[in-house]
């Protein structure tokens, strides 16, 4: 049986509090950012539901903060203003333009910093990169990924 501090923390990973379910407003403040974390780091090849597993990781830590709710209004809006139209209504150019100019916000700067840990700690994203992940369980680097880059030239002896 899950105790209530556990289905607490369940809700806020799901985006919710207790037995309320996410609001139509809550699912598209969700989908925004999940689309700002795509235009702040863009990768192709990188599924769709990468960037919503970072958006949940990002909006469960940025949750528990007291100003959480408030920033966010005030970012999102600000992106739409910042646009001159709806943010996500916008193709990919004008979403790009319309971030570069609230890149110096509180709420640009909180959602970057934490979106930024999240995403290249993903093992999809690692993948992606070429990153084998840790190797001290394997022996550290010594045993494994000394020596294997493969796009430097060799060194002349």
């Amino acid at each position: 049986m899950l105790t209530g501090a556990a289905l607490a923390g369940l809700a806020v990973l799901a985006g919710c509090s207790g037995d309320e379910q996410e609001t139509p407003e809550e699912a598209k403040n969700f989908d925004t950012l999940a689309a700002l974390i795509v235009v702040l780091f863009p990768h192709q090849n990188i599924n769709k539901s990468v960037y919503e597993d970072v958006a949940n990781l990002v909006r469960a830590k940025l949750s528990s903060r007291e100003d959480w709710a408030r920033l966010q209004e005030e970012g999102l809006a600000a992106l739409s203003a910042a646009a001159g139209a709806l943010w996500p209504s916008l193709e990919m150019e004008g979403r790009i333009k319309a971030t570069k100019a609230i890149s110096e916000t509180r709420f640009f700067q909180t959602v970057y910093s934490s979106a930024l840990f999240e995403f290249y700690s993903h093992p999809v994203v690692w993948a992606h990169v070429g990153y084998p992940g840790s190797s001290a369980e394997h022996g550290g680097y010594i045993n494994r990924g000394f020596d294997d880059i493969d796009w430097l030239p060799e060194a002349s002896q």
